[in-house]
């Protein structure tokens, strides 16, 4: 799970019609795609018996004497969103921006209404980071997209969703069978902040219709043959002309830097092999269409109780608000218990996770 380049994707992030080689795929991308099957094969597999302690249980992890969720990559602080529930009924998810006790925090949703908000410990000193449309098409959704670390500080990558209009499906489809079923395009709003929460840099920029493949991830330098973690750089394909002797993609790229993006953009011709499986018909899943119909099935679901494990991150995070009814349903059954568990919180109190399990969790 660990990897140089620390993203947190959804569960359906990557785009439906990806690069007709995947050895041209970028080195950000292989990891994107590596990560997430990594994340839901760690947020599904559920046996117990798994040698991998990111696969447990939350019940195996808390009884578990020897489980450190320090060392946990599936509780990574920039991978995973936290989450817990308020008075039963209202789902949090946030990440905190950093590892140090009473983080700043990234508030993602609350009660499945997108809120990102930057904020404090206990949700003071709030502040809302509005997304604005780049494009007159329909807007579908704003999304967080990914988490970067660049330098010392953090690149917030959101990602904001138009509906296509009949002319542009239209003119996807006429490009190829493979993009016939794309339903949005796509613009991009990069915010850099601290570890501390504080704004520095807002820059946002209108990606190519269709994406063929793209990713994210620090620039490669030929010179030192390494990455440079000071620099994002975004990069996509979109088809260019396909009906001349040597069919070519045109590949763009952005740089982003303190706040400032440079774009360039070349000819990438098709190698024999692309070009031949441009003749081929293509099977590919609408990752679109089945990350709509997930989140259409999840309007009327009720938030899943928080777990001990939850509430240990919660409580070292400082991320509920003070005077909140939270916890996990066996701790808010022990009265006097859950009256001493808000206490601590609200007094700054940290423990360990030895110490934490012991004093709030169900063991037995």
């Amino acid at each position: 799970m660990k990897s140089n380049v620390k993203t947190i994707f959804y569960f359906f992030s990557l785009i439906s019609s990806l690069t007709l080689n995947p050895c041209q795929l970028a080195y950000a991308e292989i990891k994107i795609e590596e990560q997430n099957n990594i994340y839901i094969d760690a947020s599904t597999d559920d046996n117990d018996n798994s040698i991998y302690s990111e696969n447990w249980s939350d019940q195996k992890k808390i009884r578990d004497k020897n489980y450190d969720p320090f060392k946990d990559s599936s509780q990574h602080y920039l991978l995973n969103p936290r989450y817990f529930v308020i008075n039963g009924k209202t789902a949090v998810f946030y990440y905190p921006l950093s590892e140090a006790q009473n983080p700043a925090l990234l508030y993602t949703s609350i009660d499945d209404k997108t809120n990102f908000t930057l904020t404090q410990s206990y949700g003071s000193v709030q502040q809302s980071l509005t997304l604005k449309k780049q494009l007159s098409n329909q807007l579908k959704d704003h999304q967080l997209f990914a988490i970067q670390e660049q330098g010392k500080n953090l690149l917030l990558i959101f990602r904001s969703r138009y509906i296509l209009t009949p002319t542009e499906k239209q003119h996807n489809a006429q490009i190829h069978q493979m993009f016939a079923d794309n339903l949005y395009r796509s613009s991009y709003e990069l915010i850099e902040v601290t570890p501390e929460a504080k704004l520095l840099h807002r820059a946002q920029f209108i990606a190519p219709n269709p994406e063929n493949g793209m990713g994210f991830g620090p620039k490669f330098n030929d010179k030192i043959g390494d990455y440079e973690a000071n620099i994002i750089q975004y990069q996509t394909k979109t088809p260019g002309d396909y009906q001349t002797v040597k069919p070519f993609d045109i590949e763009h790229i952005y740089d982003y830097q303190n706040g400032q993006l440079s774009k360039n953009t070349h000819k990438h011709y098709l190698s024999i092999s692309e070009r031949r499986a441009l003749k081929e018909n293509i099977e590919s899943i609408n990752a679109e269409l089945l990350e709509d119909q997930y989140q259409e099935s999840q309007k009327e679901q009720i938030p899943q109780p928080s777990s001990c494990l939850n509430d240990f991150w919660v409580f070292h995070d400082q991320a509920a608000p003070k005077g909140v009814n939270w916890g996990n349903p066996w701790l808010q059954q022990q009265t006097k218990l859950y009256q001493i568990f808000i206490q601590e919180y609200e007094s700054g109190k940290h423990y360990s996770w030895s110490n934490f399990r012991k004093r709030y969790c169900e063991l037995n």
